[in-house]
């Protein structure tokens, strides 16, 4: 595959990332916008596995942007 066949390929992986990310957290909110206050067990790990998702999603494409170096450990 080409440079510019992978940064194609790369582009669009990010898009449907944000996407994903996106719904993950617009599901979050509506979850917790319905839900009885004081929030339950269940709606704070919902929280916190949005946040989760956003963040491993983030390192993933930060990951995919560091040069191949050849490197082994």
């Amino acid at each position: 595959m080409n440079v510019r066949q992978d940064k194609k390929k790369l582009r669009i992986m990010e898009n449907r990332a944000e996407e994903l990310v996106a719904m993950t957290l617009e599901l979050c909110e509506e979850r917790l916008a319905s839900a009885n206050i004081p929030l339950t067990y269940p709606h704070k790990a919902l929280s916190a596995a949005a946040m989760t998702v956003q963040q491993s999603v983030e390192t993933f494409l930060a990951v995919t942007q560091i040069p191949d170096q050849g490197i082994t450990g």
